[in-house]
């Protein structure tokens, strides 16, 4: 499973609100953990004009993503290649369901009473993409998050929230190109919380390693340092490779205070007091003995990873 995110920062690296003189592009495989990217790209510029967008995915591969790479063009082009898809569908596409245009959010609440829905549709003017549409009434939590974040960005923009807006946030809609065979409703929704693991993958690059904070306004001098942190992220991202990737209940932020509390021992294997293999090992140790490293199980609320185990068996 192939995962894209993009994050950006403001021009001075402080302010709130401006808009982004940086942006991150990554795409993480959360079998192997391997990362492609960060790519750094002009703040302003949408992420579907990534390099990563120009990197093949594996046939037979399922990529997730949010609403940022939402492109009928790419949802065509991968399901021509055999890769698979799952993200939220945008809403204002051209929707085609029996063969007739529709407008999606009335079908569904010509069936409120129904909790979940799934429907096959083809996205596009031109019926270029045929998919799966997956539909869940949000819970009352979540509408009024939705809410309040449609209320703050119309509040920022100048704007006012539509009836459409708020109708639409009363649902999460999944598409995917995933055949019923390997994949259920209930599946889908789970593989959507994947999503979660990168970005908290972001967090925790811009909470502790600060890669969207930079103390000059010197663009050379910025771009080295957040060339520095990155390299900093992508080393910490590398032992988790070789000590507990294979743990599906590994905690990023677990871990990551291990790395910080071993920073001399691999100080000391990169200034030559050890080898380099001696101070790896040593952390890696570390990690794997540290009780922390791992997401704790609890009963009220099952984590992603459990919930893929769960369903473990309809989606190999």
């Amino acid at each position: 499973m192939l995962v894209a995110q993009s994050v950006g920062r403001g021009g001075n690296g402080q302010a709130k609100g401006t808009k982004a003189g940086v942006k991150l592009t990554v795409r993480l495989e959360l079998s192997e953990g391997t990362l492609y990217g960060p790519l750094l790209q002009d703040g302003r510029r949408h992420e579907s004009t990534s390099l990563l967008q120009q990197l093949p995915v594996v046939k037979g591969a399922l990529w997730i993503a949010d609403l940022g790479y939402f492109a009928l063009v790419r949802l065509a082009q991968l399901s021509k290649a055999g890769v698979y898809f799952l993200m939220p569908l945008k809403d204002g596409v051209v929707t085609w369901l029996a063969g007739k245009r529709v407008d999606i959010l009335e079908v569904l609440q010509a069936h409120a009473q129904q909790e979940e829905q799934e429907y096959k549709i083809i996205l596009g003017a031109a019926k270029q993409v045929p998919c799966r549409l997956f539909a869940r009434r949000a819970s009352a939590a979540q509408i009024k998050r939705r809410h309040e974040a449609q209320d703050e960005y119309a509040r920022k923009h100048g704007s006012q929230v539509t009836q459409r807006q708020r109708d639409w946030a009363q649902w999460t809609l999944v598409i995917s190109n995933v055949p019923a065979c390997l994949l259920s409703l209930a599946e889908a929704f789970v593989l959507l919380r994947v999503r979660g693991p990168i970005e908290l993958v972001w967090k925790l690059w811009k909470m502790q390693g600060q890669v969207d904070e930079w103390q000059t306004a010197n663009v050379a001098r910025i771009l080295c340092e957040v060339y520095a942190k990155l390299l900093g992220v992508l080393l910490q991202h590398w032992l988790m490779l070789l000590s507990c990737w294979d743990d599906p209940h590994r905690s990023t932020i677990g871990v990551s205070e291990i790395v910080r509390d071993q920073v001399v021992v691999l100080a000391h294997g990169f200034g030559g007091r050890l080898s380099l293999t001696q101070a790896l090992r040593l952390v890696c140790e570390a990690i794997g003995q540290a009780a922390g490293r791992s997401i704790a199980g609890r009963a009220a609320r099952l984590s992603t990873s459990r919930l893929l185990l769960v369903c473990d068996d309809g989606l190999t």
